[in-house]
C-alpha cells in the first residue's frame, strides 16, 4: 500500500500539478491550443524521439519485442472492444468512436513524462516509450482516422496516406536510425539543441494536456463511457501484463510495456472524433474521465508490476519509486 502511494505521490502528483497549471492558465488567459499542440507535434515530440532512438539501449531484438508487444495488444483489444460494443448494440458511429477511444492512448503528453518520472537515469523505459508514441502516432493518424471517418466516400486511401506521410514522427525515427547506424557523433550544435527541445517536452506536453482538458466538455456519464473506461485502463494493462508473459519478456521493459498500456486515452483521438463530427461528445468525456481516473490506476499498475519483473534485476542506478529495492 505504501509503495502504490509513493509512486501516487512522486510520480503521479506532479504530473497533475503541471496539468492544473495549463488548465487554469488556460481558464484565465486562454491559450492558443491549435498552436501549442502543434509546437509539441511537430518540435518537441520529434526531438524526443530522435534523441532517444540514436541513444537507444534497446537492442533490436528488444525493439521488434515491443513493435510484436504493440500490434497482437492492439489488434486483441479492437477485437474485443468491437466485439462488445456489437453486443451492447450501439450505433456504428458510436462504437467506432468507442473503439478508438479504447485504442488510442496519450503515450506522448501523459507517457513521456510517467515514463520519465517512474523510471529516471537513463534506463530503456525512455526507448520504449518513444517506440511507442511513434507507432501510436501512425495507428491514430492512419487505422484511427479511418474509424472516425467510418467509411465515408469523401475519406479515401490517398488521403490516409497522406496524413501518415505528414507525420513528423516518422522521419525523425528514419533520420535516428540512419544516422545512428553510421556511427558518426553528432555535431556538438545540434547534438546540444536537440537534447534541449527532448528535455523541454514534458513540462510544455504536461502544460498542453491540461490547457486542452481546460476546452473539453464532461457530460452525462453512461454505460458506453464506462466501458471504454474499463477498457481503457484496466483490460489494457492486465492484458499487456499477461503478453509480457507469453512472450518472455522480462525487467525493466516488461514493466515499461504494462504501465504504457494503462494509460489514458489521447486527445488527438478526441480531436479526431470532433474533427470528423463522429460523437465528439462522447469522445471528448471519455479523454476527461480517463485522464482523471488514471491517477488512481496509472498507480496501482505501476505498483502492481515492480514485484513481478524486477525481482531478479538489481540495477546501481538512481533511484525511483518503480526502481529501489529489486531494480
Amino acid at each position: 500500500m505504501f509503495q502504490f502511494f509513493r509512486i501516487g505521490w512522486e510520480v503521479i502528483a506532479p504530473i497533475f500539478l503541471m496539468m492544473g497549471v495549463g488548465f487554469a492558465v488556460q481558464r484565465r488567459l486562454g491559450f492558443d491550443i491549435k498552436s501549442l499542440t502543434r509546437l509539441n507535434f511537430w518540435v518537441f515530440v520529434p526531438a524526443f524521439l530522435f534523441v532517444q532512438i540514436y541513444e537507444s539501449k534497446l537492442s533490436a531484438a528488444d525493439f521488434l519485442r515491443v513493435g510484436l508487444h504493440f500490434v497482437i495488444l492492439f489488434v486483441t483489444m479492437f477485437a474485443l472492444t468491437w466485439w462488445l460494443a456489437g453486443f451492447l448494440k450501439v450505433g456504428d458511429r458510436l462504437r467506432r468512436a468507442m473503439t478508438a477511444s479504447v485504442l488510442f492512448y496519450n503515450s506522448g503528453n501523459y507517457g513521456v513524462p510517467v515514463a520519465q518520472l517512474a523510471f529516471p537515469g537513463g534506463g530503456i523505459s525512455d526507448s520504449v516509450q518513444a517506440v511507442v508514441v511513434m507507432l501510436q502516432s501512425v495507428t491514430n493518424f492512419t487505422l484511427g482516422l479511418g474509424l472516425h471517418a467510418g467509411g465515408r466516400e469523401e475519406t479515401k486511401r490517398s488521403d490516409t496516406l497522406r496524413a501518415m506521410l505528414r507525420l513528423p514522427m516518422i522521419y525523425a525515427l528514419a533520420a535516428a536510425g540512419l544516422w545512428r547506424g553510421t556511427g558518426w557523433p553528432l555535431p556538438a550544435p545540434l547534438d546540444s539543441a536537440l537534447h534541449y527541445l527532448s528535455d523541454a517536452l514534458v513540462p510544455v506536453a504536461l502544460v498542453t494536456l491540461g490547457a486542452q482538458m481546460a476546452t473539453l466538455r464532461s457530460h452525462r456519464f453512461r454505460r458506453e463511457m464506462a466501458l471504454a473506461l474499463v477498457l481503457r485502463l484496466m483490460v489494457g494493462p492486465l492484458l499487456a501484463f499477461g503478453l509480457v508473459h507469453a512472450l518472455g519478456i522480462g525487467g525493466e521493459l516488461a514493466q515499461a510495456l504494462v504501465v504504457s498500456a494503462s494509460f489514458p486515452t489521447a486527445v488527438n483521438s478526441a480531436l479526431l472524433a470532433i474533427e470528423f463530427d463522429n460523437e465528439p461528445d462522447y469522445a471528448a468525456s471519455v479523454v476527461f474521465y480517463s485522464t482523471l481516473a488514471s491517477a488512481l490506476t496509472v498507480s496501482v499498475g505501476a505498483g502492481f508490476s515492480r514485484p513481478c519483473f524486477f525481482c531478479a534485476s538489481r540495477r546501481a542506478r538512481k533511484t525511483s519509486p518503480l526502481q529501489n529495492e529489486g531494480f
